[in-house]
């Protein structure tokens, strides 16, 4: 994690406008049931019930798990080794100190680290709570280098980890389990959930979003085209994406986002068209 994924992952963490019942259709009864339960342990419900997006991701692939018969003793144990096990293994130190030893950080930003690590009271109250193998699993999905990540998880041993990867589940990873049965939950699906909210709702760029990304995101909201083309024209033939008005919702947007990556630093043009409508050419 570098220092702007740091602050991108500072910033994310910060802002909370997601609400269980109005955005997830999770009913606060629900919520308190898992927080009296630690199964959302370090979570601090504000009075209006606000969470930030790696807490959503988390009440989503809880709600999962719940739906598919997990019981609460179950969720209770893959909730401490999520996120109390690398709390009390300093998890949030040892990424601090890889940050260090690489040696490519300005004078400051190397300074700033020290400060954070030589301070206890930060480090407890903020974060190690907040920076573990999940986190870095989300970071990696919708920050850094947009993988695909599946949370895997083994009901009968409690066991999990996290899959970065866009290929099927192969022989040697159900072996790694002792051939017992397996939960694949990717991130995929319930992220575009999350993103389509901010993305729907949010009058300002998304800093996670290129800006290329959010320059699609501002046609195809404030000028609301009833026709979008996106050509991306990178290694070979270019590739043509359609999107109509009966299907530019914000979370088909958001899985179109996470699902290419458009090529950084690329040439973008807007051409407007009759009837309102538009073509994005990319070029890498």
């Amino acid at each position: 994690m570098d220092r702007e994924e740091l602050i991108k992952m500072g910033n994310m963490i910060s802002n909370k406008y997601l609400l269980p019942k109005q955005h997830l259709q999770i009913t606060s009864r629900q919520v308190n049931y898992w927080k009296e339960r630690d199964i959302i342990p370090f979570f601090k419900k504000e009075k209006k019930g606000f969470m930030n997006m790696t807490e959503a991701l988390w009440l989503l692939i809880i709600n999962e798990l719940s739906n598919i018969g997990i019981d609460s003793k179950k969720l209770q144990k893959l909730s401490y080794d999520i996120w109390i096990k690398p709390f009390n293994e300093k998890y949030a130190d040892s990424v601090f100190k890889n940050l260090l030893s690489k040696n490519k950080l300005e004078k400051i930003d190397k300074e700033t680290i020290e400060h954070f690590l030589g301070f206890e009271p930060i480090m407890i109250d903020l974060f190690r709570k907040e920076i573990n193998p999940f986190t870095d699993a989300f970071k990696s999905c919708l920050i850094s280098n947009r993988s695909v990540v599946s949370l895997i998880y083994c009901p009968k041993t409690g066991e999990h980890s996290f899959n970065f990867s866009n290929v099927g589940l192969t022989a040697d990873l159900n072996n790694f389990y002792f051939g017992e049965t397996l939960i694949v939950i990717p991130f995929l699906p319930l992220l575009s959930k999350l993103v389509g909210i901010e993305i729907g709702q949010s009058n300002t760029d998304l800093e996670y979003l290129s800006s290329i990304e959010n320059q699609i995101r501002r046609v195809l909201f404030f000028d609301k085209p009833k026709h979008l083309e996106i050509e991306v024209q990178q290694d070979g033939s270019p590739k043509i994406i359609k999107i109509t008005e009966e299907h530019k919702q914000p979370e088909e947007l958001a899985s179109f986002f996470l699902t290419n990556k458009l090529p950084l630093g690329s040439k973008i043009m807007i051409e407007p068209r009759a009837q309102g409508n538009y073509k994005i050419t990319i070029k890498a």
